[in-house]
């Protein structure tokens, strides 16, 4: 009997294909392969080369044994090969190249703790700027290796010693300074951010769905929380309190600050710490925030030179930071870096559509705007650290070390500042879907707040006076003179708020169209 029915055919294209389901069975959703490593492995071995050249060639320019090379050369040389490491080490899993890279990591951990508590003993203060390096470049390594072991036995112990470091530099840090008040700067800060940012990577590494990564990021606020009142009562109730506070205890209370605000934001799950986390996940898994501290790093190494170059073999005259923050370079970075880090913020959220999903979602448009704007201003924060950590370099290349306090007083600037800028890019992004819009906005906003800056000494006394509340560059200068001036902020952190409420608003008006 005829079927109405038309035959199945196979379709011949699908049966030659070397993936055919007739060949290679159900393998649902599909077939997995593993990444061609022929390029990260040509990448490592150069790069492995690179770092043996650049290494000699430091060495020898240490004992004096090098004129052809100079260290600056071989310091540059040496960091694109490790960078090159770091690139071969984050996706080749075979197991030899992962341990190698392990107890190279392990090496330069070990090795900065080392020369970290050296720099206590006296003859021995220069070992300090080289332990920091070291100790980033272990953690790296570390997150690298963490990334790609299987065997989780090897995982977890060399966590526990990352982890054991960050508390031993942080307890280092910040427990001596109390008693011993010349400790803390720049010795203790630079041992107790060291610490923080161990332990950030520990708990990070595996996430507080982790107990004992839990239990860790719980400790370091209480711990935070601890050296705060310990600071309060060492201001409040001795001889010396208030000269205790004026040059230690401040930027003590901030460092503790510091570890309370981590502790917390990698431990709660409130609606505002989780997307906090999702945004600065972002930042950090984007190209964004590495071009922008590549672009920092860069800058603020070739201010330096200039900075070296113009008082050598001359007396640095006080405040050595208001002469090297207060610069070309920094500010020109700044006018480009503040666009690209906020033009993403709420523009993507509209072009791809995801926007309107977090709206309906169970959280309030402040939260929502709330974390955009820590995440970016965290971000911004960071992109500054090349600053402050190429600042340890100019004890050696001066000579002798100068006031780190006022330090503390433009960290403060940095941040109201810092603020009013995030916050009025991502007013800007909410404008439009379009990044290219929203950068150009925030562009010439900072170009304006910059020119104020050229036109005080030539308006008037009374606009003079309103036009030097508004520039961002007189309040750095008065911070970087060690004085705080409550006034001078009014300015920068009235205009935070006023952003962030024309945010919010934005956002109110969109969820209702």
């Amino acid at each position: 009997m005829a079927s109405n029915t038309a035959p199945e055919k196979q379709d011949e294209r699908i049966s030659q294909t070397p993936y055919a389901p007739s060949q290679i069975g159900e393998q649902a959703p599909s077939v997995m392969r593993e990444d061609d490593l022929a390029f990260p492995r040509a990448v490592g071995t150069i790069s492995g080369a690179v770092v043996l050249f650049g290494g000699m060639a430091l060495a020898m320019n240490l004992y004096g044994y090098n004129r052809v090379i100079d260290t600056g050369w071989s310091l540059v040389v040496l960091v694109l090969g490790l960078a090159g490491l770091l690139y071969h080490s984050a996706f080749d899993r075979d197991i030899q190249f992962r341990r190698l890279y392990m107890t190279f990591g392990l090496a330069s951990l070990l090795l900065g703790v080392v020369l970290a508590f050296a720099s206590f003993f006296k003859g021995y203060e220069q070992t300090l700027p080289w332990s920091i390096p070291l100790l980033m470049l272990g953690v790296m390594f570390f997150l690298c290796f963490r990334r790609n072991e299987t065997d989780e036995k090897v995982r977890d112990t060399v966590q526990y010693i990352v982890g054991g470091a960050g508390v031993t530099l942080g307890l280092a840090g910040l427990l001596p300074a109390i008693l011993y008040e010349t400790f803390f700067l720049p010795t203790g800060f630079v041992l107790s951010i060291a610490g923080l940012f161990l332990l950030a990577a520990y708990v990070g590494a595996s996430g507080t769905s982790d107990d004992r990564a839990y239990t860790v990021s719980l400790g370091t606020a209480a711990g935070g929380v601890l050296v705060f009142l310990l600071v309060l009562i060492r201001s409040l109730f001795t001889a010396n309190g208030s000269t205790f506070f004026v040059g230690t205890g401040f930027p003590m209370l901030l460092v503790s600050l510091g570890y309370v605000l981590v502790g917390l934001g990698l431990a709660l799950d409130w609606p505002l710490f989780v997307l906090t986390r999702r945004e600065l996940a972002a930042f950090f898994l984007s190209p964004v925030a590495y071009m922008s501290l590549l672009a920092f790093s860069l800058f603020a190494w070739i201010s330096f030179l200039f900075f070296v170059t113009r008082f050598q073999n001359r007396v640095i005259p006080e405040p050595v930071l208001a002469i090297y923050i207060i610069d070309l370079f920094p500010v020109f970075v700044l006018i480009f870096v503040v666009p690209v880090l906020t033009m993403r913020l709420l523009s993507e959220e509209q072009r791809s559509g995801t926007l309107e999903v977090l709206l309906t979602a169970p959280v309030d448009e402040p939260v929502v705007v709330l974390s955009k704007f820590i995440a970016g201003l965290l971000t911004y924060l960071i992109v500054w650290l090349p600053f402050a950590l190429i600042l340890l370099a100019i004890p050696a290349a001066g000579g002798k070390l100068f006031d780190y306090r006022p330090m503390s007083s433009f960290f403060i600037a940095l941040v109201a500042t810092g603020a009013m800028f995030i916050s009025m890019g991502l007013f800007c992004s909410s404008l439009s879907s379009s990044q290219i819009s929203s950068g150009v906005l925030t562009f010439v906003g900072m170009l304006l707040l910059t020119f104020v800056y050229f036109i005080v000494n030539q308006s008037g006394r009374e606009l003079s006076v309103i036009l030097r509340h508004i520039s961002y560059l007189h309040t750095w200068s008065s911070a970087l003179e060690g004085r705080v001036v409550l006034r001078e902020l009014l300015f920068p952190l009235s205009a935070t708020v006023l952003f962030l409420f024309m945010t919010v608003k934005v956002l109110e008006s969109r969820k209702w169209r």
